[in-house]
Order: C-alpha cells, then sequence, then structure tokens
C-alpha cells in the first residue's frame, strides 16, 4: 500500500471511529435521559441500566453506520480538496478513482463486516437487551414456556391441525380438531382426545374420522388409536411461536420462511425483512460511492456543509428505506425491490455523480 493510501485510509478510519463514539454516546445520553424515570421508579440497578445499553450499542452500530460512513467520507475527502491537497496528489498523476480505492476497499469490507456483525452480535444482543428490560428492570414474569392453549397450524396439502392444549415439552396435544381443505371445502374431519408424537408421526387417542364429497358426509369411523401420518406438520411447527423478524438470525428468519410456506402463512413481510439483512449493512459501502464526489468539489469541502449534507442524505435514505418496507409489507412491491430501492436509487446517483466528478 502506498503512502498517499494510508494517508487516506488512517485519516477516514479515524473520523468514522470518532464519528461512531459520538453517535453511540449521543443516543445513549438522549435515551437515558428519556427513561430515567422509568428506571427510577422500577428501582433499577447501576448495572441493570450498565446491562440494557450495553446490550442496546450493537443496535445503534448498526443503525448509525451509514451516517458514520458519509460523514467520514466527507470530511475525509472534503478536508483534502479544501486544502488543496487533493488537487496536488492529481497533479502527480492520480486520478480521484485511484484515490477512492483505499476508502472504496475498506467501505466494501465494512460493508461485509456489518452484515456478520448484524447477524451475529446485534440480534443475540437486542433480545437480551429486551429481556434486562423485562425481566431485570420492570421485574414482569416471563411468560410460561411449554403449555399453550388453543393452537392452531396450517400445512401443505390442506390440513389444518387445532389443538385445545399443547404441550411443547412432551410433544402432546388435547381437543384435537384435524380437517383436509380442498377448494375452500372440509374433504376430512378428525376429532381426538389427544395426539402424542412418536416414531416420527402423530398418534391420535379416541379419534371419529368423518369424509365428506361436495358438502356430504359419505364415510364416518372410530378408532381407539390411529397413527397420522399423514399429517405434515412436525413438532417443530406446532411449537411455532411468532417472533419479530428483524429480531431473528438470518438463517433462523429462512427456516422460519420455509415453515410459514408449509402452513400457508403470508411470507411478504419475513422476506423484506430477509433481504433487508442484506441490503441495509451494504449500504454502508453505497453511500461512500456517493459521497466521494460530493466531497471532492471544493464548494462543498466545509465541515459544516459536509456534515448538513451527510444528515440530509441519510435522512433521505430511512425515509425511501421505510417507504420500500412499507410496500413490501403490504405486496405492492416485490420483496426484493421493496427492501433495495433505497439502495438501486443511491447507487445509479451516487455512479453518475462519480462518472461527472472532476478526475
Amino acid at each position: 500500500m502506498k503512502i498517499i493510501d494510508k494517508y487516506i485510509l488512517g485519516r477516514f478510519l479515524k473520523i468514522l471511529g470518532f464519528a461512531l463514539l459520538s453517535f453511540i454516546f449521543v443516543v445513549i445520553v438522549v435515551d437515558l435521559i428519556e427513561n430515567i424515570d422509568k428506571f427510577i421508579d422500577h428501582n433499577a440497578s447501576v448495572w441493570m441500566v450498565a446491562q440494557y445499553y450495553i446490550y442496546y450499542t450493537p443496535f445503534i452500530i448498526i443503525l448509525a453506520m451509514p451516517v458514520a460512513m458519509l460523514l467520514s467520507t466527507m470530511f475525509t475527502i472534503g478536508s483534502l480538496a479544501k486544502y488543496h491537497e487533493l488537487d496536488v496528489m492529481k497533479a502527480t498523476g492520480l486520478s480521484l478513482y485511484r484515490l477512492s480505492v483505499p476508502i472504496l476497499s475498506a467501505a466494501f469490507l465494512i460493508a461485509i463486516a456489518t452484515i456478520v456483525f448484524s447477524d451475529a452480535v446485534m440480534v443475540p444482543a437486542t433480545i437480551k437487551k429486551n429481556q434486562v428490560k423485562k425481566e431485570q428492570i420492570e421485574k414482569r414474569t416471563p411468560g410460561r414456556r411449554g403449555v399453550r392453549q388453543n393452537v392452531i397450524k396450517s400445512g401443505q396439502d390442506g390440513w389444518i391441525v387445532f389443538a385445545g392444549k399443547y404441550n411443547e415439552l412432551n410433544k402432546e396435544g388435547k381437543s384435537i380438531v384435524i380437517q383436509k381443505i380442498d377448494g375452500n371445502q372440509v374433504k376430512i374431519a378428525l376429532k381426538a382426545n389427544s395426539m402424542i408424537w412418536a416414531d416420527s408421526a402423530w398418534i391420535l387417542s379416541d379419534v371419529t374420522k368423518r369424509v365428506f364429497e361436495n358438502n356430504e358426509e359419505i364415510e364416518f369411523k372410530s378408532y381407539a388409536t390411529l397413527p397420522a401420518d399423514f399429517l405434515p406438520h412436525t413438532p417443530s411447527i406446532m411449537s411455532h411461536r411468532q417472533k419479530k423478524p428483524r429480531d431473528t438470525r438470518f438463517f433462523e428468519l429462512l427456516e422460519m420462511i420455509e415453515m410459514k410456506k408449509w402452513m400457508k402463512q403470508d411470507i411478504s413481510k419475513d422476506k423484506v425483512e430477509l433481504y433487508l439483512k442484506i441490503s441495509f449493512p451494504f449500504f454502508n459501502f453505497i453511500i461512500v460511492i456517493l459521497g466521494i464526489p460530493l466531497a471532492a468539489n471544493p464548494r462543498r469541502s466545509g465541515g459544516s456543509v459536509g456534515f448538513g449534507l451527510s444528515i440530509i442524505i441519510s435522512f433521505i435514505y430511512f425515509v425511501i428505506l421505510r417507504a420500500g418496507q412499507s410496500f413490501g409489507y403490504n405486496q405492492n412491491l416485490p420483496p426484493l425491490l421493496a427492501a433495495t430501492i433505497g439502495n438501486i436509487l443511491f447507487l445509479i446517483v451516487g455512479l453518475a455523480m462519480f462518472a461527472k466528478a472532476r478526475k
């Protein structure tokens, strides 16, 4: 790596680190001021509050990273342009493209690292943060796991299972109603006193089975026990609990989507959130492509101008991001487009500005 590359990269990373620390500090202070009365009302200890903000920090980092990346780019390139260092470097035969290589390379690696950090650190930390708030600070008793009431699960080939009570630990259900739906008509209806998972299949007890054709009953039978190997439902499907997609890791969310497909549930929101887990961190690279030609213009190289542009651009992106999410959730846009529309628009603008920038 050349001395100029080290010089530019070193300045970029220093400003990036300072910007991130500043954002973390500001967000924590503002949140603490807003919630300090609640902490006091619940007699939360200093350690509890500290834990809460330790687990909150990864989320702040992910959220603030694009703004910090743009700020760092604007201040790094802007200072070079303001003090004519950029002109001197160009005079030696280095183009703006070449001078951008260390920052763009770092931005790409940071985008990849952010994807990993978000999935491996932020998601578990956010779950921990919510647990600390609920169980330690607010002193709320965690919900009882193991036994659930009125569980209904739809599955492949039109099978629907209802359990008045389902024990997740024992893999056993009570007050069971099973139906097979085809063309909005009930084809098979079973009622059972209980069902239990054994030998890779459900075993139904005290069963009555009714078969219908053209809405007329053509068969009625009773069984003391009946193996229900025809059911596509597994204990994991029966135990599945609704979880916020953003609080789910990438491969867990992928598995959840496949499970919901089996259960014939809407997966639009889940797919949008799945794609956002890649597209949002990758915006850290795209925002740098946009920031370099902006900052290379001497008229926009001032510190206050760079800061103002960074805030405005970031605000516009987050508005587009939220709009894309809403359209994706409501199925007005394909999930992939809904999650990446902000990236696409900013990448087009950034590349166009880069092409027109004074090299």
